[in-house]
């Protein structure tokens, strides 16, 4: 005789994806249905609830690790953003130096240019001047 394992399972969409192969034997005991079925049904199973339960555990921890993905993808998103923005601000606020810059060097070359015209101009009006004096003092 072979030994049968009773086992009572819940109808659910697990039960539809089990081969046809096994068909348990139905007993109904007290108005509920229990199936009986061989150890060899009875471990195929349980290693296919196994298996369904942990894949979908791998489901559920690859779809956190795609979110997580995803999230670090928006923030590695907005921080090359963020420093595209600071970049271009830095380069303006360079140019405004160089700018700047430039600025100075035009009005201390025109500076120059005017000490050393005043130079010339009081030389030539000390000069004269000098002449002058030195006309007038002689007559």
């Amino acid at each position: 005789m072979k030994t049968l394992i009773v086992l009572i399972i819940i109808l659910s969409s697990s039960w539809n994806s089990f081969s046809q192969g096994l068909k348990p034997i139905v007993f109904p005991i007290d108005g509920e249905t229990y199936f009986c079925f061989t150890p060899w049904q009875s471990k195929y199973i349980a290693k296919a609830l196994e298996k369904e339960r942990l894949q979908r555990g791998l489901i559920k921890a690859l779809e956190n690790q795609k979110e997580k993905f995803i999230l670090l993808q928006e923030v590695k998103d907005s921080t090359i953003l963020f420093l595209e923005k600071k970049n271009a601000n830095q380069s303006l606020v360079i140019d405004n130096k160089n700018l700047a810059y430039n600025a100075l060097e035009i009005d201390n070359k025109a500076l120059t240019k005017k000490v050393k015209l005043r130079g010339v101009k009081n030389t030539v009006l000390g000069g004269a001047l000098l002449v002058l004096a030195s006309v007038l003092i002689i007559k």
